[in-house]
């Protein structure tokens, strides 16, 4: 009898092995077979290249992006999606990267194996649809024109990636001739996706988290304090002035935040301690990873309590050593907007096979929600007025609801650099609403952001 008991117990860890290999493999084989098939440590990947017509990539509305032709990888815009789309060659980025699996996923059926076997004809990889549109992509080329910078559109409520521009930029059909050029060239450095990857100081857009943690601390009653404006405020022997030195005279948070009085700003120092502003930026996902379905740099915030005088002092009007990038920009634009939630950016819709049948969908995806929506309310309107009102003048229109922040970052090798970040929705109509973050690098000040800002709002306006 002890003899027979042992043996079932042997046999049912046996068993219990079986199904764990067989669960496993099932796994593998069933839920992960495409990253199998494509994954760059897979040996077959050199060969699948080669048996397969990468599939094309293209914009919203069917607008192609990337083909092949007769084994060469085609990009028919060239620059305006070098970074957003990728290349081919010298490794893989953007959408070439990231769709690689749904792109080389070969078409395997009777025929198309039977026409590969006897005519030598490729399989069929999935063609990929991405979230970006075409139009409002050409706006931010077209408003960018030769300066550096980014610019990026997302829609709030899905996470959506609407525009993802980076300048300057690259001819992705001839990057195998032109690589070492490409490389070389330190100075522009071309290759860098600054919408993603480019870190910039905030300026005066960083009076958004400012603001934010007033209201955090006091609510509605941190409209009481009152700050007389001179054009200068010092402390310690460190200086700040106002745009130009331009005197406010006595203001609030709401018309400091309309007129971008940077004193007003730095006298909160006193009123907010660097660890509770510090606090609300890590909220904001300074330090932190971000959430987008997208390669990006983290943003950086630096500042503590151990700061020094001027580091603390440009801090709160968005300079000193914070950075953040033009994505993380809209990030915080989509969570103003989208009373306190963030839904997570992503830039590949879904994918179709040569029949028509979808291969991958993605959908919305909640990243998780970062602020009071009593706050995002307030925020929201001081936006509105920064536009109808304020230093955003300019993009101001009766057939939109604008909000937004401009600013102004001090560049110690050239010209100040001009930002923008805002939202906009239609007055009438069901149109889906656009957060955007613009950075023009060597702008000056604020109005070149203001233009590329235009740009896309023109576009938005004629979808």
């Amino acid at each position: 009898m002890k003899n027979n008991r042992y043996i079932y117990r042997v046999a049912a860890v046996f068993i219990l092995l079986f199904i764990g290999v067989a669960a496993y493999v099932g796994y593998f084989t069933v839920v992960e077979s495409k990253k199998l098939i494509v994954n760059p440590y897979n040996k077959r990947l050199d060969h699948l290249e080669n048996e397969v017509v990468r599939g094309k990539i293209l914009d919203t509305n069917g607008v192609v992006l990337a083909t092949s032709e007769n084994g060469i990888r085609e990009y028919p815009y060239g620059k305006t999606y070098a970074h957003a789309v990728g290349y081919v060659g010298h490794d893989k980025t953007g959408v070439e990267s990231r769709a690689n699996v749904e792109l080389l996923y070969p078409n395997y059926n009777l025929k198309s194996i039977f026409a590969f076997a006897f005519a030598e004809e490729k399989f069929q990889g999935h063609d990929v649809y991405l979230t970006l549109d075409h139009k409002l992509q050409q706006a931010c080329r077209d408003g960018l024109g030769d300066y550096r910078g980014a610019a990026v559109v997302i829609e709030p409520r899905t996470g959506k990636i609407r525009a993802l521009y980076s300048n300057p930029g690259f001819n992705p059909n001839t990057i195998g001739e032109n690589w070492n050029d490409l490389v070389e060239d330190t100075d522009r450095s071309v290759l860098l996706n600054r919408a993603t990857q480019g870190l910039y100081p905030p300026g005066s857009t960083f009076k958004i988290l400012t603001t934010i943690a007033y209201l955090q601390q006091l609510g509605d009653s941190a409209f009481d304090y009152e700050y007389e404006c001179k054009g200068v405020i010092s402390k310690d022997g460190h200086e700040i002035k106002c745009n130009n030195g331009k005197v406010h005279g006595k203001v609030n948070l709401e018309s400091a935040f309309t007129v971008s009085c940077n004193t007003y700003f730095v006298s909160l120092s006193e009123q907010i301690s660097a660890g509770e502003l510090r606090k609300v930026a890590t909220e904001l996902l300074f330090n932190r990873a971000l959430g987008a379905q997208i390669d990006y740099k983290q943003s950086l915030f630096k500042l503590n309590d151990q700061s020094d005088t001027f580091n603390k002092m440009a801090t709160y009007m968005g300079q000193g050593e914070t950075l953040v990038s033009p994505l993380h920009l809209a990030m915080i634009a989509s969570i103003v907007y989208n009373d306190g939630v963030l839904m997570s950016p992503y830039i590949i819709d879904y994918s179709l096979n040569n029949k028509g049948n979808v291969g991958l969908k993605n959908l919305p995806q909640y990243e998780g929600t970062y602020l009071d929506e009593k706050l995002c309310k307030t925020l929201r309107e001081m936006m509105i007025n920064v536009v109808t009102n304020g230093t955003g003048n300019r993009i101001y229109r009766n057939d939109l609801v604008i909000g937004g922040k401009t600013g102004t970052a001090q560049n110690e090798t050239g010209a100040d650099h001009s930002l923008f970040v805002g939202f906009a929705e239609p007055k009438e109509g069901n149109k889906e609403s656009i957060v955007f973050a613009v950075v023009v690098e060597q702008g000056g000040q604020g109005a070149k952001a203001l233009n590329v800002s235009n740009e896309i709002l023109n576009a938005y306006k004629n979808e």
